[in-house]
């Protein structure tokens, strides 16, 4: 699931950790955010060998930043961060194409966006406000004016998240170096602070993103600034965290001086935990203990300059990752043991890729 990504398949989880064949869709689209060109860019994906093929780009009244899917995975949301707003397109699956339905002024730069488990309302975090919301989804999928949650929280609201029970809400901060927890009300769209409200990571972790284990009680943050990810338990009734473990996303050896964690994902039978390293330039790949949750590591796969975003294809057999600064992106083979290959040379994407997004198509 973006980890996110495509909710729809969360019913197909694998008892396994096989990649299989029948599990990825036949025919994909791909969007990628291009926050300097003001623009998505459109790729046919060909799910046997891997190849992008450009398709369109669509020009937008502001920089796009994250995208997700609709649970039915009939609908793109884009933040539209330059303008506030939000843009949902209608998927139409038989002919690999996305038309534009609207855009809503939200009122916020959403620097991540996610749909609750029905579909029916929109959550979003703003970094530079610090503040969360939501926002109702119309019947039509459209986003509806005016806000039904507005929370403040503190600056650096960087991903928001509703857990599987569709009751829980995580979000991220970096700045403060806080976890903040909410309730949510499917029936009304709501969101209340949980009394539990605040969760303190080890000083310097930072946490960003975040992925739910699809059977253990357990979520997964990369943290920003710790070089790493931190495994947390979960509690399912009071909707509380609590860290138990942090794995480092370098290798021993890295002398470089810089580096940050940017995105996080988690594979359908969670198994595997890949995890984007910007300075080391890699996407780091951990194996999931299926007992416990705790990571051990597999190892860093060389990808493009500052690789901000990533993404799983549905069946978990191709990695595409985006290079921000060098405005590429990188296609790789997943193995079964969790390791990526890469299929070759880069290709050139729009300027500054800020979100890479599969689209199944039925």
């Amino acid at each position: 699931m973006k980890t996110h990504a495509t909710l729809f398949l969360l019913s197909l989880v694998l008892a396994t950790g096989c990649v299989t064949t029948h599990d990825e869709a036949a025919r994909n689209l791909l969007s990628v955010s291009a926050g300097g060109d003001k623009k998505l860019v459109l790729y046919d994906f060909d799910s046997q060998t891997g190849a992008l093929k450009p398709k369109r780009e669509i020009e937008l009244p502001g920089a796009p930043g994250p995208q997700c899917l609709s649970p039915d995975g009939n609908r793109l949301y884009v933040s539209i961060r330059g303008n506030n707003s939000v843009a949902v397109y209608d998927i139409d699956h038989a002919n690999a194409a996305i038309k534009h339905i609207a855009t809503t002024t939200i009122g916020q730069n959403a620097a991540y966006i996610a749909t609750d488990r029905t579909g029916k309302t929109l959550l979003w975090a703003s970094y530079g406000g610090g503040k969360v919301g939501s926002h109702k989804i119309g019947p039509n999928g459209t986003v509806v004016e005016g806000a039904i949650s507005e929370l403040e929280t503190a600056r650096c609201a960087h991903a928001i998240l509703v857990d599987a029970t569709n009751r829980h809400v995580f979000v991220p901060h970096t700045c403060p170096n806080a976890v903040y927890q909410f309730h949510f009300d499917a029936a009304t769209g709501k969101l209340t602070p949980n009394p539990q409200q605040l969760v303190k990571p080890a000083e310097g972790l930072e946490p960003r993103h975040l992925a739910f284990h699809p059977t253990l009680p357990v979520i997964y943050f990369d943290d920003e600034k710790g070089d790493s990810v931190t495994a947390y338990q979960y509690d399912r009734d009071l909707g509380t965290v609590k860290p138990f473990q942090t794995t480092s996303t370098l290798p021993a050896n890295f002398n470089g001086d810089m580096n940050s964690c940017a995105d996080i994902e988690i594979t359908r039978d969670g198994g595997t935990v890949y995890a984007s390293n910007r300075g080391h330039n890699s996407i780091a790949a951990f194996k999931v203990n299926p007992a416990d949750g705790r990571l051990t590591v597999i190892g860093q796969f060389k990808t493009g300059n500052t690789p901000r975003s990533f993404n799983l294809s549905p069946g978990n057999q191709w990695l595409i990752a985006a290079g921000q600064r060098s405005h590429d992106l990188h296609t790789y083979r997943r193995h079964s043991n969790g390791k990526l290959t890469s299929t070759g040379d880069p290709i050139p994407t729009g300027q500054g890729p800020a979100w890479v997004q599969f689209i199944p198509l039925k």
